[in-house]
């Protein structure tokens, strides 16, 4: 009898505290809808992008971000990732069979606000600048643009403006912003895709096929975009 009740004893234990497991790895493994994970194991800095090995939960991967301060050993979170395969690094002079690109990483997840659509993200983040680009025939400055973009959407045409912002090699495309200081019921920067190098704050002139609603996955969404741009001399 005794024998008999020692054996549930450790049997309810047992169950018990398999029970409790379960509800821990279950909590561990719990993340808002669109959220991953990041155990970051490796990182490599490169000029423009934070390069970072780590595990997802099932499996080793590398991701890139914009870069910024990232802690090997610490878990982080994103939404959102586009994929690229055999992606050859320019600046590091590296091939990755498979690495995911990302448009923000954090250490904690957000669960305040909810998410707010790409576009409308880079319009209002956008800082506006204090420049002013005279007329000039042939130009379409940004106010038209804007004020026009369904008539002009899938036409080529030619704007100038100061590089407010530049990004190169993302998905094999360098990535452009400029103003000319005029606006649009609030929009005033315009994205732009090019081969051609820039720097910041300098006055360029670019020609290229206006597209609208142009959405590239991991945040890279916009109403407006210029592509395939060549930089004017």
């Amino acid at each position: 009898m005794k024998k008999s009740y020692l054996l549930l004893i450790a049997l309810f234990t047992g169950l018990l505290f398999s029970c409790q497991s379960k509800q821990n790895t279950s909590k561990e493994q719990a993340l808002p809808a669109g959220y991953n994970k990041l155990l970051v194991s490796k990182v490599i800095e490169g000029g423009t992008y934070s390069y970072l090995k780590g595990n997802n939960g099932t499996a080793d991967i590398w991701v890139a971000i914009q870069k910024q301060a990232i802690t090997v050993g610490n878990t982080y979170y994103y939404k959102g990732a586009l994929e690229m395969k055999d992606f050859h690094s320019k600046e590091l002079d590296r091939d990755f069979p498979v690495i995911y690109f990302l448009n923000e990483i954090s250490d904690k997840i957000a669960t305040s606000n909810p998410a707010i659509p790409a576009s409308h993200m880079k319009k209002s983040t956008a800082k506006k600048l204090e420049v002013t680009i005279e007329a000039e025939e042939g130009v379409t400055n940004l106010s038209a643009l804007f004020a026009k973009k369904a008539e002009l959407s899938g036409k080529k045409i030619t704007v100038k403006g100061k590089v407010a912002k530049f990004n190169k090699n993302i998905m094999g495309k360098n990535w452009i912003h400029i103003q000319d200081g005029s606006e649009f019921e609030g929009n005033f920067d315009l994205a732009i895709t090019s081969a051609d190098m820039v720097s910041i704050g300098q006055i360029v002139k670019f020609k290229g096929v206006i597209t609208l609603n142009k959405d590239f996955g991991a945040g890279y969404s916009y109403d407006v975009i210029m592509e395939n741009a060549i930089l004017e001399k």
